[in-house]
C-alpha cells in the first residue's frame, strides 16, 4: 500500500544540502513576551523627541549667531590660510607633515583596510555587545585615548620646533635623499608603526589585553588621533599654515 502522493516518472524528488551549521554558532534568545519592547511606540518616539529637540536647539542656535561667512571668492586673492573643509583638516594637517601621496592616498587607505580587518583577527563572540567587552577594556580605553592624544599633539609640537632650527636643510645637505626621503618618508612611516606596535605591547604587559582588547587599543588610540588633528587644523593653523594657539590664532589674510 502507497502512502502519499508519489512523484511521476522521471521526476524523482531531490533534496539539496545548504550548508552545515555549528551548534555554538547558534544563538537561542529564550524571552517571554512580557519582556519584550516593541520599536512602536517605544523606541521610536524617544528618536522623534530626541530629533525635534536636536531641530530646536539647531533652529535657536542659527538664529543667534551668524554664520562665519566671508565674501564671495575671488580667483586673484587666495585667502591665507587656505583650508579644506573641517572634516577634511585632519587630511590636511596630516599632509603638512609627511608627503602628500602618503597622507593623502596610502595612509587613509591602510587604515581602513585594517579596519575592514578586524572581524577577521578579532573573532571571538565573547562579550559581544558589551560596551568595551570587560572592565579590562574600559582601562585600555581610557590608557590609549590619553597615549594617543598626548602623542599626537607631542609629535605636532617636535614637528613645529624641527622645521623652525632648519632640520629639513639640515638633512637635504648631510643625510643621503635627505630632502625628502627622511622627513616625507621614513620619519613618518617609522614613527607610525613604532608607536603602534609600542601601544600593543603595552597593553599587553601592563593589561594583559586580549585580541579584543588590543584591537580597542588601536581603535581608540586612532579616533582620538583623528580628533586631535581635525582641533589642530581648525583652531590652530594661521596664515602661511603656521602653528599658533587657539586664542592666539590671526584671522584670515586676504
Amino acid at each position: 500500500m502507497q502512502k502519499g502522493p508519489q512523484p511521476f516518472p522521471g521526476q524523482e524528488k531531490r533534496l539539496r544540502l545548504l550548508a552545515f551549521v555549528r551548534q555554538d554558532s547558534v544563538v537561542r534568545v529564550d524571552k517571554r513576551v512580557e519582556d519584550t519592547a516593541m520599536v512602536w511606540p517605544h523606541l521610536l518616539v524617544i528618536e522623534f523627541i530626541v530629533a525635534m529637540l536636536w531641530f530646536i536647539a539647531l533652529f535657536v542656535l542659527s538664529a543667534l549667531f551668524n554664520a562665519p561667512l566671508q565674501d564671495h571668492s575671488n580667483p586673484d586673492r587666495t585667502p591665507n590660510p587656505s583650508k579644506a573643509p573641517w572634516y577634511l583638516l585632519n587630511l590636511q594637517e596630516l599632509l603638512l607633515h609627511m608627503d602628500k601621496g602618503l597622507a593623502g592616498v596610502i595612509v587613509p587607505t591602510l587604515w581602513i583596510g585594517f579596519m575592514m580587518t578586524i572581524p577577521y583577527i578579532d573573532r571571538s563572540r565573547e562579550g559581544v555587545g558589551i560596551w568595551f567587552t570587560t572592565p579590562t577594556g574600559k582601562r585600555i580605553a581610557i590608557f590609549s585615548a590619553i597615549y594617543g592624544t598626548v602623542l599626537t599633539f607631542g609629535l605636532i609640537g617636535l614637528d613645529f620646533v624641527l622645521k623652525k632650527i632648519g632640520y629639513v636643510e639640515f638633512a637635504s645637505q648631510y643625510l643621503p635623499g635627505g630632502k625628502v626621503l627622511f622627513p616625507d618618508y621614513l620619519i613618518p612611516i617609522g614613527t607610525m608603526v613604532v608607536l603602534t606596535a609600542l601601544l600593543v605591547l603595552l597593553a599587553k604587559r601592563i593589561f594583559n589585553a586580549t585580541t579584543r582588547e588590543v584591537m580597542i587599543a588601536v581603535w581608540t588610540a586612532w579616533v582620538c588621533t583623528y580628533l586631535v588633528l581635525t582641533f589642530v587644523g581648525t583652531s590652530m593653523r594661521g596664515p602661511g599654515m603656521d602653528l599658533y594657539a587657539p586664542w592666539n590664532l590671526p584671522t584670515t589674510i586676504e
